[in-house]
């Protein structure tokens, strides 16, 4: 009745915003349909390179849920926690379970029809028991670490990866990973103790932005959004030595995933659109989209905007860093030291970036390896003219935007 109740709620306060939801869905479901549908009847066998791309993204996926940002999977009222008893809590958990499942099937099926076509074959079935086993085990795994806090698993979680992709070759190795899920299966709903405090907090949190967002209350909705990142930063009772030595690299962390990912997600959404444009033929009824020259430089372009984006949100990171060791807050290091240290998040992020985009595009190997070699001394000197050279660079950024553009440049051709 609560859930009935709720629902009737949300519609009669955000109706307008509902159906203009529903009419946006129609019309994209639509054109998915009428263009994505005649593309996948024809796919006649097991496409390797969607299936090993779109697996890629999945174990990215996976590993981030799991270790990075891990929240509850199966979510309860708080009133049904503080009132049932725990037999029927466990009882309600495992009914919600089941219908996790049957998403991850549904899911598990689109995926394998997109990759090996609408084809009832011993490869569809196969490429579904592995989807399947990797989106459902993941579920269990971040159930596990999100009660237990045991971030141990990911030596088990390593091994299921491992083990998945040597499957696609071996098809017989499949068979430990299904004893992997059996053994995650078992131990979540038989043996894991619930931390009943913690998931009861997070429960009505939960709640309360539901509830804010049932009465489109915007006020609300900001509070708890900034609340939110508060909530979901990585804690850590014991400081590893690698970070006792060196401490602003967790400190670059922490600054880049609470103030610095807006200009990255941008120019990744960006990158997205740019792509979808040049990938699909829809887009190419536009007049200004019939020559795939002006296709090319939208995504070249989209690619420049990325990494430059990027390095704009981490020298703003920096400065901040720099302003606060100067002024207001006293951090015993030196400049040159502050940088070395600041720099190692950059640089993983732009050689994550190129490689994901290098490998979208089709690039190779040795593309790749240039490609980036470029982007990561175009990183280096930014930072470096930041601390040494700050009226030059904003005089001379054209030096650094040629070196981007060589980078990306490289690895689209």
């Amino acid at each position: 009745m609560n859930k009935i109740r709720e629902t009737k709620r949300l519609i009669e306060n955000m109706l307008i915003p509902i159906l203009s939801l529903v009419v946006a869905a129609a019309v994209v479901g639509y054109q998915i349909v009428i263009n994505f549908f005649p593309i996948v009847r024809k796919i006649n066998a097991c496409n390797l390179r969607i299936c090993y791309l779109v697996f890629g993204f999945l174990i990215l996926y996976s590993f981030g849920v799991c270790f990075i940002n891990v929240k509850p999977a199966i979510i309860i009222k708080p009133a049904s926690l503080f009132f049932i008893q725990e037999k029927k809590i466990r009882q309600m958990i495992s009914i919600k379970y089941i219908g996790l499942t049957l998403k991850d099937i549904i899911f598990s099926i689109i995926l394998s029809a997109c990759i090996n076509g609408i084809h009832l074959n011993r490869n569809f079935l196969f490429i579904l028991l592995i989807i399947f086993l990797l989106l459902n085990t993941t579920n269990l795994m971040k159930w596990k670490i999100y009660h237990a806090n045991q971030r141990r698993n990911i030596g088990i979680w390593l091994l299921f990866s491992i083990i998945l992709v040597i499957s696609f070759k071996y098809f017989f190795v499949c068979i430990i990973d299904v004893g992997i899920w059996i053994y995650m299966l078992v131990y979540d709903f038989c043996i894991l103790e619930i931390n009943a405090l913690k998931y009861e907090d997070e429960m009505q949190f939960v709640e309360k932005v539901r509830i804010a967002q049932n009465f489109n209350n915007t006020v609300l909705l900001d509070q708890y959004a900034k609340e939110k990142m508060v909530r979901y930063l990585q804690r850590k009772n014991k400081v590893s030595k690698f970070l006792r030595y060196f401490p602003l690299i967790w400190k670059t962390q922490i600054s880049i995933y609470r103030l610095g990912r807006t200009w990255i997600i941008m120019g990744m959404i960006l990158f997205m659109i740019c792509l979808g444009i040049c990938k699909m033929p829809i887009c190419w009824t536009l007049p200004f989209l019939q020559q795939e020259e002006i296709r090319y430089m939208l995504l070249l372009g989209s690619i420049f905007a990325v990494f430059r984006l990027t390095l704009r949100s981490m020298v703003q990171q920096l400065d901040s860093i720099l302003e606060k060791a100067t002024d207001g807050l006293f951090i015993p290091i030196s400049e040159n030291r502050i940088v070395k240290q600041f720099m190692v998040i950059p640089i993983t992020i732009v050689c994550g970036e190129g490689i994901i985009m290098a490998f979208v595009v089709n690039s190779g190997i040795v593309q790749i390896l240039f490609g980036c070699t470029i982007l990561i001394c175009a990183t280096v000197l930014n930072f470096w003219l930041e601390v040494t050279y700050k009226d030059f660079l904003v005089k001379k950024d054209f030096i650094l935007n040629i070196a981007i553009f060589l980078g990306v440049l490289i690895l689209t051709k």
